[in-house]
């Protein structure tokens, strides 16, 4: 799983010769010391999140081993226990939390205002959630790096995360593919705080309603993105913005929005005035039914 994120990280970068950047600033997180050792069973995980809760805690996941999640800790919301204080989960190679169909219509991870969380090497695979956020949805401090999100579905915003009003989240060689926001925005993430998305790709996601979009990412109205050394490809979206939908600020650097398609406008990136776009040595090419949206009003950006 580490080697699949860190190659479809790197896309944006081997295409664009640039300077080399560093890992953007993680969201500020005390140090967990105690380290747990998680057996492969997802009720241990879950008693370990709730541990952890109170006495900060990085808990290391089996290697090899799916955490199949048959009954959720909140039963139509959430799979495992929400986040209220400061976690890390660790796993690799090969392990992977996922929602079985047992356990109904919920959403794998949630983070709550007081709440930092960090996952590394993991996959996270098919949530359901029945609002927003199919594989996380935080407002407090997430990192994700060198995960999947893949599989995962909401019923309105944020396919595979949503980051709520005031949460901070850094996906970082991270893969967020084929995920879907049913009645929403943002297929693969829908952003209404502050995101870095960094060496990472986000593809064949979809937001699927006409008066919204974003089938990458959807950056709501005085919400932050920044885009850095990144891929966004293969995303759909029945609105507009099949790469990105933008109301609010969005940064795009060392980019590469390619092959994306929105059934109204803007199938590369779709801005919606006040908010504001900045390609910076991006490449923005091949998208239905244009590459951006207004025509002309994205510096950087040709039809």
């Amino acid at each position: 799983m580490g080697s699949f994120a860190k190659t479809a990280g790197g896309i944006g970068a081997a295409v664009l010769a640039g300077t080399t950047l560093t890992m953007a600033q993680a969201p500020a997180q005390a140090a967990a010391k105690k380290i747990v050792v998680v057996p492969c069973s997802s009720p241990a995980l879950a008693a370990a999140i709730t541990a952890a809760n109170t006495t900060p805690a990085t808990l290391r996941l089996a290697a090899n081993c799916t955490y199949d999640v048959t009954t959720a800790a909140v039963a139509g919301v959430d799979a495992l226990p929400i986040i209220t204080g400061n976690v890390r989960l660790i796993g690799g190679p090969s392990t992977t939390i996922r929602r079985n169909p047992a356990a109904g219509t919920v959403r794998l991870l949630e983070v709550a205002t007081t709440g930092t969380l960090r996952i590394d090497g993991i996959f996270l695979l098919n949530g359901a959630s029945p609002g927003s956020g199919g594989a996380i949805e935080n407002a407090g401090a997430l990192t994700l790096n060198q995960v999947t999100v893949s599989g995962n579905t909401a019923t309105t915003d944020g396919g595979g995360v949503n980051n709520a009003f005031g949460g901070r989240a850094l996906i970082f060689r991270t893969i967020v593919g084929q995920n879907a926001a049913q009645g929403g925005s943002g297929g693969g993430v829908n952003n209404v705080g502050s995101l870095t998305f960094q060496e990472s790709r986000a593809t064949a996601n979809n937001a699927i309603s006409v008066g919204t979009g974003g089938g990458g990412i959807s950056n709501e109205l005085a919400a932050t993105s920044r885009l850095i050394q990144s891929t966004l490809d293969h995303n759909t979206t029945t609105g507009s913005g099949g790469g990105i939908r933008n109301l609010g600020t969005t940064l795009v650097d060392h980019t590469l929005i390619e092959r994306n398609t929105a059934a109204v406008d803007g199938g590369g990136i779709f801005n919606v005035p006040p908010g504001t776009v900045t390609v910076t040595v991006s490449i923005i090419r091949n998208n239905t039914p244009n590459n951006c949206s207004p025509l002309n009003t994205i510096t950087g950006c040709t039809n």
